[in-house]
């Protein structure tokens, strides 16, 4: 009977050891993945920073607007920071989530105002707009391959007695973007 007693103890041990190399992992996949979401995000903020700058020089009647696009892309920058070191804590991710849904709506009234009201030839301007667009795609595909990540971290965390292995060795589900 001791002997089987030995054996359930390193059954048990071995599997510990591989449910935690495996979470690790599967948390060091999202943090790998996370460069793909952190430099569009970054470009998106920059962009939008750069769009309030010179938004007021185009249309001097909505500096407003042009402000709310820069308050949003300065919390962008700092909510970008702040989940860069930790991108598999959920409490950061998902305020970076609500930062980058007002400062997208943000770009998106300065963006259209500005297609509504100024219709001459700008070089900075037409390359500023393409660049959003660009990083809206990169930002999107980031964002599909993070949640993916998350996704699988969360499943690996969820059954039973992983669950309280997880607990035990600190690991919390991850948030989604």
């Amino acid at each position: 009977m001791e002997i089987a007693a030995w054996i359930l103890g390193a059954v048990l041990l071995l599997w510990g050891i591989g449910a935690y190399n495996r979470l690790m992992r599967l948390r060091n996949a999202i943090s790998s993945s996370w460069a793909q979401l952190e430099a569009p995000l970054a470009e998106l903020a920059r962009l939008g920073l750069r769009l309030a700058e010179l938004g007021p020089i185009w249309l001097p009647q909505e500096a407003a607007a042009f402000d709310t696009l820069r308050t949003h892309s300065h919390d962008l920058q700092n909510a970008v920071q702040l989940v860069k070191a930790r991108p598999y804590a959920a409490e950061p991710v998902a305020q970076l989530a609500v930062t980058q849904a007002l400062q997208a709506a943000a770009l998106q009234r300065v963006q259209a105002l500005i297609e509504h009201h100024v219709h001459d030839e700008d070089a900075e301007r037409d390359e500023l707009i393409a660049g959003l667009k660009l990083a809206r795609q990169q930002r999107e595909f980031g964002k599909q391959l993070f949640n993916t990540r998350v996704d699988l971290f969360n499943e690996a965390v969820a059954p039973l007695p992983t669950r309280v292995l997880a607990g035990l060795y600190g690991f919390h589900d991850a948030g989604k973007f």
